[in-house]
């Protein structure tokens, strides 16, 4: 314990350490409002629409995120890799040639999935998932596909630049609050109308992160063209890592659709949402760490990269573990806000803030994976893990049910972690779960 203590006491001593200190917790009081946002808009929209119809909006988004994620070619994580370089070197005329890149190969491919699932939304709803009350919701969601993938890409943007205020609030806070405003002001109690409100809220949340984009970054520099091979040598890896990713993650939201009443779903898709609380504090350091790890890895400063990791292990190990005992022990008061229909998934809230606990206390390997150039690993451990998930799924959520497809997600996504600690040692010659607990001297740069 005393290490421990004399570990934290020296965690703001070095500039780097002091900056992802303040940073992080910048990020952190933007994160916490934004989770509370996040969980007062699930908690509007559940007391609004009632258990039955919230579940239909919550199945209508989880499948135009997963179609969303797929449209727009790993173009996030692309761009927050490739700007943070060049931006830290203000060059300028590059970081300006990713973006419109990175956009153009977004914006086809999902204007033309937007239509497609527009088209036949009933079909989907009918012969898919077995719900013809979807129907509406789907189309709508599935319009606000290209501006849910604009503003992501601008967000991830935003924080390549190390704007972090502008980009926590364009990825996590805009598209909530408004969501929240046109319920109360205009009320509804059904999920077609609620659905449209959620398009528009996506289109406001694109057109902010465009603006922050404009104001951060050089109007008049000159127009070069990138190496579309280099691109696409990062972009293409992180396509498939961030389908099979999305796979992971709302598969057991979306199988649950076919096997389980809304009622269930819903219960499922805001045990999962009050969950991620124990991840903002992941979402937070990542944030302020992306660029940081980018430029360290790019200019060879192994000793400087281990001891930045350590400490935002550290900070996000410290964080995340209250706030999973608290969702642990007191599951019926957290799903009491939303209504009596809810009480029915305090297991699913404790089957799932044990998979995200794990992805904290692992460190943010998967992120480390990116900015350090082994797209190809991550690529790999994701399309396994999506393999993994969707079979756990299908054998489990027929069984038992919500309970299955809640075991199944928290399954895949602690193996997912492990799996990408082993890749991160391999690599990087060190391991986030073994820096927590070693005591010795930081190493030098």
């Amino acid at each position: 314990m005393p290490a421990i203590i004399s570990k934290l006491r020296k965690l703001g001593k070095k500039e780097e350490n002091r900056e992802l200190v303040r940073h992080s917790f910048i990020a952190l009081f933007l994160r916490v409002g934004g989770a509370g946002i996040s969980f007062l808009m699930n908690v509007v929209v559940a007391r609004y629409l009632g258990a039955s119809e919230s579940g239909y909006f919550f199945l209508a988004v989880s499948i135009t995120t997963l179609v969303a994620s797929i449209g727009r070619v790993g173009a996030d994580q692309t761009v927050l890799r490739f700007v943070s370089v060049h931006a830290a070197k203000e060059e300028w005329p590059e970081v300006n040639a990713v973006m419109r890149k990175m956009l153009s190969w977004s914006y086809l491919p999902l204007i033309i999935l937007s239509t497609i699932f527009c088209v036949f939304a009933k079909p989907i709803s009918i012969y898919i998932f077995d719900k013809p009350a979807l129907e509406w919701p789907l189309f709508w969601t599935s319009l606000a596909m290209p501006f849910f993938a604009g503003f992501n890409v601008l967000g991830m943007a935003l924080q390549a630049l190390r704007r972090v205020g502008p980009s926590v609030t364009v990825l996590k806070i805009i598209a909530p609050l408004c969501l929240i405003l046109f319920i109360f002001i205009l009320h509804t109690d059904n999920a077609a109308k609620t659905s449209i409100y959620y398009g528009i809220a996506c289109l406001i949340n694109l057109l902010f992160g465009y603006m922050w984009w404009r104001k951060y970054t050089p109007r008049h520099v000159k127009k070069i063209t990138y190496d579309t091979q280099t691109l696409w040598k990062s972009s293409g890896p992180i396509w498939v890592s961030s389908i099979m990713n999305q796979v992971a993650l709302w598969s057991g939201q979306l199988v649950a659709g076919i096997y389980v009443s809304s009622q269930d779903v819903a219960q499922l898709a805001v045990s999962r949402n009050i969950t991620i609380l124990i991840t903002f504090i992941l979402v937070a350091v990542n944030n302020v760490s992306s660029p940081r790890i980018a430029t360290m890895w790019h200019n060879n400063q192994i000793g400087k990269l281990k001891n930045y990791v350590r400490n935002t292990t550290w900070l996000m190990t410290l964080i995340a573990i209250p706030v999973t005992v608290i969702v642990w022990f007191f599951p019926g008061f957290i799903m009491s806000f939303f209504g009596k229909g809810f009480m029915g998934g305090i297991w699913l809230l404790r089957i799932l803030a044990l998979g995200q606990l794990v992805s904290v206390i692992t460190g943010t390997v998967a992120n480390m994976l990116v900015m350090c150039g082994f797209e190809k690993d991550l690529r790999n451990i994701r399309i396994f893990n999506g393999v993994l998930s969707v079979a756990l799924v299908f054998i489990l959520t027929p069984v038992w049910g919500a309970i299955g497809s809640a075991l199944a997600t928290a399954i895949s996504m602690a193996l997912f972690n492990l799996t990408c600690v082993f890749y991160v040692k391999k690599r990087l010659g060190f391991s986030t779960l073994a820096l927590v607990w070693n005591f010795k001297k930081k190493e030098k740069e």
